[in-house]
């Protein structure tokens, strides 16, 4: 396996926990009028869309992350994919050969628009790297893998792309 390989997989990883730190730094919250407590909304998700929203998840992320993926499928799966596109086609490119597939270990929903994702990148079906963190988050009713989550992938590599650096 290439270092450059590596390095790729390293930044994808890295982007993935930026993401998931971000989302944990985000304080719920709730309102009050004229000293009466209002019914707060929900934060979290029912059982039901629990089971829809990891479904989607994972399918998403195993669809992001497969070699065969075509890059028009990957851009639509990230937050913000186009303007990743040059990047991710750099990235992927590299990596098609090592058959990149992921393993999603868990997942778990601090609130209705984000999710946490601990996953494991495998190259020609071996653990590259392992027990990585990421978010996904809900854009238009679709679960997306956060540009965070890309960002810190790709900062694993050695080279963060100047888009990374406007990514909270």
């Amino acid at each position: 396996m290439s270092k450059s390989l590596i390095w790729s997989i390293v930044g994808i990883v890295v982007v993935a926990g930026a993401i998931i730190a971000i989302v944990l730094l985000v304080p719920g919250k709730h309102k009050t009028t004229n000293n009466v407590h209002q019914p707060a909304v929900s934060t979290s998700l029912s059982a039901a869309q629990k089971t829809e929203a990891t479904a989607q998840i994972k399918n998403n992320l195993q669809t992001f992350f497969a070699a065969s993926t075509p890059m028009p499928t990957r851009v639509s799966l990230l937050q913000n994919g186009q303007q990743f596109n040059q990047v991710m086609s750099a990235e992927f490119s590299q990596l098609s050969n090592e058959k990149p597939s992921v393993t999603i270990n868990s997942i778990t929903f601090p609130n209705k628009t984000t999710a946490d994702v601990n996953y494991t990148i495998l190259l020609n079906g071996q653990p590259a790297l392992k027990n990585q963190t990421g978010e996904v988050v809900l854009v238009n009713n679709k679960w997306l893998i956060g540009d965070s989550t890309l960002c810190q992938l790709l900062s694993m590599s050695g080279t963060t792309p100047a888009i990374c650096s406007k990514i909270h």
